[in-house]
């Protein structure tokens, strides 16, 4: 398809946090190569906050999966239509309007069959112009979803400019705190437990009291009885569900961020923060580390979760 620069242009990625981050390269890259083009970006409410942040967006539509969803979008007359998100429940997709639709279908890991994948492309033939298959299941020709995405752009003839550049958020706080830790449900698996978090926490309190602690919205048993463990030491800052501006600024205000792999990693990447990032190896973390690391983000460290000693000692060799 050929793009003029005044186009109307939709970005759907309704999915996580991430995944969006992982996407903003490829929209300033369609912005810059199409300055005077009108770019919307359809997303899931979890990404809202963040994406208001950024000038490049012109308008930000938040799903909800429904008919006035479905009104909403087709009145805004897009002459083009990207998916970059998994089409699995979210039915409104198959009836949008456009001029060219494309579309990706995101196989999953653990699957070396592709089969039915025909045939589901067969039929996705009548509602997207173009589909592509995403195929997870060989190490080697994986590429970071970043760089897939700008080669659907180079497919559909809508590429000028090189390789998608970084993005960057400067919000220039003043640091606070020597080190914040996520308290993410993913923290807690059938190798790593509660005690093997407070024995590390015990550890990095040797070096500083000065930590502060950030949970997701939603709060496991696990965490909740972590945090009760450690608010037995006043000397730490608790930040229970804190709403997005307070959290991307805490993570802004400290020295280095110790998270599980998940939105956060990638906030920390366009907040172009150290970091130690966790990675769950029995859900194949060589995969994930070279699919869904932050984009270009150099200060980040990865690495694969394993029994509490183990895993204790490969972060806090780095801290």
């Amino acid at each position: 398809m050929k793009i003029k620069n005044r186009s109307n242009i939709a970005i759907i990625r309704d999915d996580r946090l991430g995944d969006t981050i992982l996407t903003l390269p490829v929209v300033k890259k369609l912005k810059n190569d199409f300055p005077k083009s009108k770019i919307t970006m359809i997303i899931s409410g979890i990404s809202k906050n963040l994406l208001q942040m950024f000038d490049f967006i012109d308008e930000i539509i938040v799903i909800e999966n429904t008919i006035q969803t479905i009104k909403k979008i087709n009145s805004r007359k897009f002459d083009l239509i990207l998916n970059f998100s998994p089409l699995k429940g979210k039915l409104y997709k198959f009836f949008l309007k456009s001029k060219w639709k494309v579309n990706i279908i995101y196989s999953s890991r653990y699957k070396k069959n592709f089969s039915n994948y025909k045939y589901r492309r067969f039929i996705l033939n009548f509602f997207f112009n173009s589909n592509y298959l995403y195929k997870r299941d060989d190490i080697k020709n994986l590429i970071h979803q970043t760089i897939f995405m700008d080669k659907i752009l180079n497919y559909e003839g809508l590429s000028i400019s090189k390789q998608p550049k970084k993005i960057n958020l400067i919000l220039k706080n003043k640091l606070r705190y020597d080190y914040l830790i996520h308290l993410s449900s993913r923290w807690i698996n059938n190798e790593y437990f509660y005690y093997d978090f407070i024995s590390l926490i015990k550890e990095i309190s040797k070096k500083t009291k000065n930590i502060s602690f950030s949970t997701d919205l939603t709060i496991s048993n696990d965490i909740k009885r972590i945090i009760k463990i450690l608010k037995l030491d006043r000397n730490y800052k608790f930040f229970l569900k804190p709403s997005f501006k307070k959290w991307i600024n805490l993570l802004d205000q400290s020295k280095l961020i110790i998270t599980p792999e998940c939105g956060c990693s990638h906030v920390c990447g366009i907040l172009d923060k150290r970091a130690v990032v966790i990675y769950d190896k029995n859900n194949k973390s060589n995969f994930i580390k070279k699919e869904y690391r932050p984009y270009l983000a150099k200060k980040i460290i990865q690495i694969d979760s394993g029994s509490g000693i183990i895993l204790n000692n490969k972060i806090l060799s780095y801290i």
